[in-house]
């Protein structure tokens, strides 16, 4: 006999995207796959600035680390959304940087 699904706990098919561990270095292969980006887009975005990339001797590899990772993420997440040019983001990333973190806002509910 076939027991009847349960309503009340339906089952979970979502996917976890990879979180990369502290302290470790990915090679470019690697953090694309965990950017979930193609590695010409990581390419480009170390080419302007918007991911920093660790080299390593002795013949110049490509290594990438957690922040990096959340970096190509982000900038992917802004690309995607917004539609803009690697130039346009390269300025918007250089100001944000330049503010800094920004403070969290106070509640205006209920002030006119």
């Amino acid at each position: 006999m076939m027991s009847s699904p349960d309503v009340m706990h339906p089952p979970v098919y979502s996917l976890e995207i990879f979180v990369p561990r502290p302290g470790e270095l990915y090679d470019l292969g690697a953090a694309a796959a965990m950017a979930c980006v193609p590695r010409r887009i990581v390419l480009l975005y170390v080419r302007a600035g918007l991911v920093a990339a660790e080299v390593l001797p002795p013949y110049g590899v490509l290594a990438f680390t957690e922040d990096a990772i959340y970096a190509i993420r982000r900038v992917e997440q802004v690309r995607r959304l917004h539609g803009v040019d690697i130039g346009l983001l390269t300025a918007l990333f250089q100001l944000l940087v330049e503010i800094g973190p920004m403070p969290l806002a106070r509640s205006t509910a209920g002030v006119l």
